[in-house]
């Protein structure tokens, strides 16, 4: 068996089906389908016996209530008998190549993800994700979660060596499971190709994933303070300043990605350091900085002893946001003497 393609699942009903018909429809056919359903009360579990009938490959594994597709995942990893383990979410969808894509990214290799197409509830393209977006560093592993599990495979076995799939009442236990690999000094292979089809809509749990920790920009010693800081770096009259910055800070920080020779650049994708720079100033161009404020996620939060301005970020623990802190301070030199120059000038 070479792969093992583990999909959560609960109350997804008849639209499972077309989840499932793109796993039937891959032309790699050497694999097995775990559909864990984490007791689903509707007609999913009927709808998935019926391709199990007709495919044996395809196998229904019914567990008690999680209320969240860690569980679930753990449970497939642990009936896995696949050489690698695909994840694929219940919502999504695969072309007909994406294990194959996947299984020439992992030779050699213990961890290997996919590009994908962004779509809506009614399939209409929303985005592709760029090659650049798929780069892959142990520092941009921190900073991002860049993959959906639905874009990832590993060698059996990898997920359960750093303590396998952890339940997140926020979210993102998929950057999570990334980030201690990465730790634990795994390395990710990735390819251009946009081989998932992931559905992005309001009802889904990506579109509920909240900021609970974050890193301190700056503090103050009372409330009054820290609100006209806040007006202050809010002010769009900042914008050209701002994105100058994070293209400034941006292109530095890439170009010492690139030097330090840890860099994965996707398969599928001619880049040497000229055409990633080249990317990365398009991709600064075209990001929506300013609109109605500037540094969306920042937010006033009180502490015991003071007032604090802080950039929350949506990841599961307050070490990892301390840890996108600390290489903030490193990366956004020029964002940070802005930040400095705007509190200094501000007044009450």
């Amino acid at each position: 068996m070479r792969f093992t393609v583990v999909c959560p699942t609960y109350n997804r009903g008849p639209a499972i089906a077309a989840t499932i018909e793109s796993v039937l429809a891959q032309s790699l056919r050497d694999w097995e389908l775990l559909v864990v359903s984490d007791a689903s009360d509707d007609d999913t579990d009927e709808v998935v016996a019926g391709f199990a009938r007709a495919d044996d490959r395809v196998r229904l594994i019914r567990t008690h209530r999680h209320g969240h597709p860690s569980g679930p995942r753990n449970i497939g990893l642990a009936e896995a008998r696949g050489a690698y383990v695909a994840y694929l979410d219940h919502d999504d969808r695969w072309a007909p190549e994406h294990l194959a894509v996947l299984a020439r990214a992992l030779e050699g290799e213990q961890f290997a993800a996919t590009g994908a197409t962004r779509v809506n509830a009614a399939g209409d393209v929303l985005h592709v994700t760029p090659p650049l977006t798929l780069c892959w560093h142990p520092e941009l592993q921190v900073m991002n979660a860049i993959f959906q599990p639905s874009q990832v495979a590993h060698v059996a076995g990898l997920a359960e060596s750093v303590g396998g799939w952890r339940t997140s009442e926020n979210g993102l236990e998929d950057w999570d499971l990334w980030l201690r690999l990465t730790d634990a000094g795994v390395r990710c292979r990735t390819a251009a190709d946009p081989t998932v089809i992931e559905l992005v809509d309001p009802s889904t749990r990506q579109s509920r994933v909240t900021a609970r920790h974050g890193w301190e920009v700056a503090r103050f010693p009372d409330g009054r303070a820290a609100r006209a800081a806040y007006r202050a770096l809010k002010d769009t009259r900042r914008v050209a300043d701002a994105r100058t910055a994070l293209e400034t800070d941006l292109r530095a920080w890439y170009a010492a990605l690139v030097e330090s020779g840890l860099l994965v650049v996707p398969s599928g994708w001619q880049a040497d350091a000229r055409e990633i720079d080249r990317a990365l100033r398009e991709a600064v161009a075209a990001a929506p900085i300013g609109g109605r404020e500037l540094w969306p996620d920042l937010a006033i939060v009180p502490r015991e002893d003071h007032v604090a301005l802080v950039h929350l970020i949506s990841c599961v623990t307050q070490e990892h946001a301390d840890r996108i802190g600390t290489l903030n301070r490193r990366i956004m030199r020029h964002q940070l003497e802005l930040y400095a120059d705007v509190l200094t000038h501000q007044t009450p």
